[in-house]
């Protein structure tokens, strides 16, 4: 865009301007914010985040897997009435363009969807644009994986160098023989840059533990983990994708080292972080922080009571993960990796969304027609 053409956006009224801003792509967005200090600031405006959610469509991606080596990526817009519009001429059928075991989703951000592959020695990561079905394969990071020692991956987008990252934390046991071999993990991250071509280690450490399936929350330029530390106690962990550093902070109220296994989930409520607990028997709970990095943020925004009159009792007992508030307050869910299921706040009600046969993971998708051969250095296959 020339100065001139700069220069006749910036005499619009900021009201007009606003809309279209919200109205922009998310790659064209991230180059209009670099053309000014006025135009980046109105994109941190209420008005415009208001005006943006509005703009974008509720499409939900859904990574469908089960026994029989199904490996479906679906693209699921929401419409009224808990319905999805599906088109199935869309659906991307994994197993048939990589023919590897499984795929375990890590994230989506900006249309490009991040998929971790890992067998015996072999760990990969692969990203996908399935608008311009192009993808890219990652080259193998340093320290392999062999139990017990783990890995954690996150995929995020830093909003000040305007780089997509991939973050590996590579988790090492360490058992302490002066306390009868109790043990603990001694956690480190590697960064990856698309378009960088190599994987880094970053400096520094954290004795966490961010267990053994759930990826990365991507908010505010970080990427967010439930962990636990040395004695059991919960925290959650930030990676900063800007000065690559890892920060900790109290989790959501709730948490109690009994309940073995730990039904408590991290996600995103709206643009606020939230955790997802469901380990009592009477009730299921959504705590939201409302004002990141303040003391005491957490408020208490769901409870659904389990009740016989209700006939609700299939909540129980199971892992729920929020996917997204949709643009009408309603909430959908995932109940353990069999179904959806949406939440009027207001009516109290509940309806389970059927989309799909199978096991399968959820995540919120806004596509992208940007290229992934815009990236230097990386080699672009397309399926």
């Amino acid at each position: 865009m020339s100065d001139e053409a700069t220069s006749s956006l910036m005499d619009l009224p900021s009201p007009i301007l606003l809309r279209i801003l919200s109205t922009l792509p998310p790659t064209t967005l991230l180059y209009v914010k670099t053309l000014s200090k006025t135009l980046l600031n109105l994109t941190l405006d209420s008005e415009f985040l208001k005006l943006s959610r509005s703009a974008s469509p509720a499409i939900i991606i859904i990574h469908q897997f089960n026994s029989n080596r199904t490996n479906t990526l679906k693209f699921l817009k929401f419409v009224v009435d808990y319905n999805f519009d599906h088109d199935p001429i869309g659906d991307v059928d994994l197993q048939f363009h990589f023919p590897v075991v499984q795929f375990f989703l890590v994230g989506s951000v900006h249309g490009f969807v991040c998929f971790n592959y890992f067998f015996d020695t072999v760990d990969s990561i692969y990203i996908l644009n399935p608008t311009t079905r192009e993808y890219i394969i990652l080259p193998e990071p340093q320290r392999v994986r062999k139990w017990p020692n783990t890995v954690r991956y996150g995929f995020g987008f830093d909003p000040v160098k305007l780089e997509y990252k991939v973050v590996r934390i590579y988790q090492e046991e360490i058992r302490d023989d002066d306390t009868n071999g109790s043990r603990y993990y001694k956690s480190e991250a590697q960064v990856y840059t698309i378009g960088k071509g190599y994987w880094r280690s970053c400096a520094g450490h954290v004795m966490f533990w961010f267990g053994c399936w759930v990826e990365g929350v991507n908010l505010y330029g970080k990427i967010h983990w439930l962990v636990s530390d040395a004695n059991r106690n919960e925290l959650i962990c930030s990676f900063n994708l800007e000065n690559e550093l890892f920060e900790s902070f109290p989790t959501a109220p709730g948490y109690n080292k009994e309940n073995c296994p730990n039904l408590r989930s991290l996600g995103g409520f709206g643009r606020c972080l939230c955790v997802c607990d469901n380990n009592a028997d009477t009730h299921f709970e959504v705590w939201v922080m409302n004002e990141y990095g303040v003391t005491d943020p957490w408020v208490k925004q769901i409870v659904i009571n389990i009740t016989p009159e209700c006939n609700n009792y299939w909540l129980c007992y199971e892992m729920i993960n929020l996917v997204k508030v949709l643009d009408d307050g309603e909430v959908l869910f995932l109940w353990r990796d069999d179904f959806l299921f949406v939440h009027h706040p207001v009516k109290n009600t509940l309806k389970r969304v059927d989309v799909c046969d199978g096991n399968f993971v959820a995540s919120v998708y806004v596509s992208n027609s940007l290229s992934l051969k815009n990236f230097e250095t990386e080699v672009v296959n397309v399926f």
